[in-house]
């Protein structure tokens, strides 16, 4: 494919152009260095023996008889040292839009109600035009191994699997607080992609409303099951498998598609086979086999673009909205492929150079080499 091409992501709705003639544009400015190097600190902090830099673990595996706080661990969760939200929630609560008592209503409005859509606008309280309040929720930081290791792929199948379980953990706890509507979990690599410290790891920040982006996703799949009576992600896995053009790899529960509307060539989106509304609801053994397909499509990610910068997302149902027919947890890989310009920062309309039937093709090829 060598023409532009315009495409709409089947979810959320935003278009995107696929221009493979800009690949060969002059570029005059250095690229950045794609990923973290060395810990440029004396002591990093989320090595093992550095525990006195990080506050107190809220979570962690350890090995029989260690101490909490100490040397011992293999995978620890605390607080932020340097949170975006604060823990303490002001007195009295805040009154966010579709707040009742509690975190934002997330329940997703039902199909047959449209124009309902996630924690409207409808409180009073919000009438003004310039909104505020205090930033209330939980941040915390997930350190995946002890040793300094700066690429997630160079973790063990058991330590990415641990990785993943400790995801699901920590939902299922956060969710014990009403106050909290949604859990971001997302993990950056590489100074590009936001990381300010090499050690591989990840972050979790719960917030009493949903995400915009989030938001989107649900309101969206909410429109195409009163369109069609199916959810939009399981349909998607479908057509995917039968087609396979942009099918990266896949296990007995899980695949691994380049995203069809993608905001940076070679993004890729990991999602259940089977209708899976909440990532809570994931075994075991489920956790292990998607951190080996994630591991792997990274891998070949590394090879094909020579390791660039990424970040990856969670996203899953907000936290108490039940087991919606209509949405589907999935993970989204996004590798910076680009530098974000004019069109994507001023008016949210990203160009990829690379279409994503033939990133699929080059990742399977690596995949297979």
């Amino acid at each position: 494919m060598d023409e532009p091409e315009m495409r709409r992501d089947p979810v959320a709705g935003r278009w995107v152009v696929i221009a493979p003639g800009r690949a060969a544009r002059p570029l005059e400015l250095a690229d950045a260095q794609p990923r973290c190097g060395p810990a440029s600190v004396v002591v990093c902090p989320f090595c093992e023996g550095a525990e006195r830099e990080t506050p107190n673990e809220v979570y962690a595996l350890r090995a029989p008889g260690s101490a909490p706080n100490g040397p011992g661990w293999q995978l620890r969760v605390g607080p932020n040292l340097y949170p975006a939200v604060r823990q303490e929630e002001p007195n009295p609560p805040t009154p966010f839009p579709g707040r009742e008592g509690g975190a934002e209503v997330s329940s997703l409005a039902p199909p047959s109600l449209p124009g309902k859509g996630v924690g409207g606008l409808g409180s009073s309280a919000f009438s003004s035009l310039f909104l505020s309040a205090p930033a209330y929720g939980r941040a915390e930081v997930l350190i995946d191994c002890p040793a300094h290791i700066d690429d997630p792929t160079q973790l063990s199948d058991a330590q990415m699997g641990e990785v993943f379980r400790a995801y699901r953990e920590r939902l299922t706890a956060l969710a014990s607080d009403t106050r909290l509507a949604h859990v971001a979990i997302f993990k950056n690599v590489g100074a590009e992609a936001g990381a300010s410290i090499a050690h591989t790891h990840s972050q979790l920040i719960a917030l009493p409303v949903v995400p915009e982006l989030i938001r989107t996703e649900l309101n969206g799949a909410a429109d195409h099951f009163a369109r069609t009576g199916r959810c939009v992600f399981c349909e998607l896995v479908e057509r995917e498998l039968a087609d396979g053009a942009r099918v990266v790899a896949q296990t007995a529960n899980f695949v691994a598609v380049t995203a069809h509307a993608p905001r940076f060539a070679y993004e890729m989106w990991v999602l259940p086979r089977g209708h899976e509304a909440r990532y809570e609801s994931i075994t075991d053994g489920a956790a292990r086999e998607l951190a080996g397909l994630v591991k792997r499509v990274v891998r070949a990610l590394d090879t094909v673009r020579h390791a660039p910068a990424y970040n990856w997302f969670l996203h899953t149902s907000p936290l108490h909205a039940g087991e919606p027919a209509h949405y589907h947890w999935h993970l989204e890989v996004m590798p910076r492929t680009a530098r974000p310009a004019g069109l994507e920062w001023g008016h949210g309309f990203h160009i990829v150079t690379v279409a994503p039937e033939r990133a699929a093709s080059e990742l399977r090829a690596a995949l297979a080499g």
